[in-house]
């Protein structure tokens, strides 16, 4: 079994005052947050496009009390592209604690006391694997039930760069995305097809997958690969999601599945349309994919 880190917990005093320092002097922006209904603790998830790790920032109400978060004998340590850059902001702000000249690091120092190291980015420092795409392989999951937790706005985001990004024939990029967020709407795209549209109906956003087939003739693989490259990065993101074919396909209302999506979302004439990717925070946890004996079957190696 190997563990991947995903987040460091810290507590803090000040929720406002620590989102604010980490804003500033990091990049890093709320993800989510999470607490219950009597408000008496919150935790904030922070986190930045440099890296999938993340920040959970813990308040709890009535504490007035420091925390011991680590001091120098514990710290996290944060790689930045311009080290003279990022020295001149945080001299500005104050929050350097200690430099280590020798090295080319120094540290700055968090409302609540952390130390945070930064690291100039350089040959020397190895960079840490990032995006893990077999790890994100084996957590792929055709999910259809959802929890009530909206997805956050920054991860969503994510999902539809991961889409935009992706390859097509002679880069004519023939495809078109169309984010559906609304709960009325997400309701009557359920609808689209005569069985297995139903989770659209709970989910918190569905992303519609469409394409000017004049402009390409290869736009069904273009948009199949948009599809996966967003269901793939839904998965890296902790984001349920589940394709639902589109093309070839009849609504409940014998409609072909084209005819109805295209009447509900008032799509022009030249759009043909693939897919639709629904998406969702999943109610729950699924076991890994794992390559097995049975899937090697199917290689067959020459040379």
């Amino acid at each position: 079994m190997n563990g991947k880190a995903v987040h460091r917990c810290l507590h803090v005093l000040d929720l406002e005052k620590s989102l604010a320092f980490y804003k500033r002097a990091l990049g890093m922006s709320e993800v989510r947050r999470m607490g219950p209904e009597d408000g008496s603790w919150t935790n904030v998830f922070i986190g930045n496009d440099a890296t999938g790790f993340q920040m959970e920032l813990t308040w709890n109400r009535g504490r007035t009390e420091p925390y011991e978060n680590g001091g120098r004998d514990s710290h996290i340590g944060f790689m930045v592209s311009d080290i003279d850059a990022a020295r001149a902001l945080h001299e500005e702000m104050g929050c350097i604690c200690h430099t280590n000249e020798a090295l080319g690091i120094y540290f700055i120092e968090d409302p609540d006391g952390c130390w945070l190291e930064i690291i100039p980015q350089k040959p020397d420092n190895v960079r840490q694997s990032g995006v893990d795409v077999l790890g994100a392989l084996r957590n792929r999951r055709s999910v259809r039930v959802y929890s009530e937790e909206p997805i956050p706005s920054m991860l969503l985001d994510r999902i539809i760069e991961a889409g935009l990004l992706s390859a097509s024939g002679r880069a004519r990029r023939p495809w078109e995305l169309v984010v559906v967020r609304d709960r009325a709407m997400l309701a009557a795209l359920a609808q689209c097809r005569d069985s297995g549209a139903a989770m659209l109906s709970e989910a918190d956003a569905a992303i519609v997958v469409v394409a000017d087939a004049a402009l390409s003739d290869t736009w069904v693989e273009d948009c199949s690969i948009v599809m996966a490259n967003m269901h793939l990065e839904a998965a890296a993101c902790g984001v349920g999601s589940c394709w639902i074919q589109g093309r070839m396909r009849q609504a409940a209302d014998g409609r072909s599945t084209q005819e109805y999506v295209a009447d509900l979302l008032g799509l022009p004439d030249n759009m043909a349309l693939e897919a639709i990717l629904s998406l969702g925070m999943p109610a729950s946890a699924a076991v890994p994919h794992k390559a097995d004996s049975s899937l090697w079957t199917k290689v067959r190696r020459i040379g």
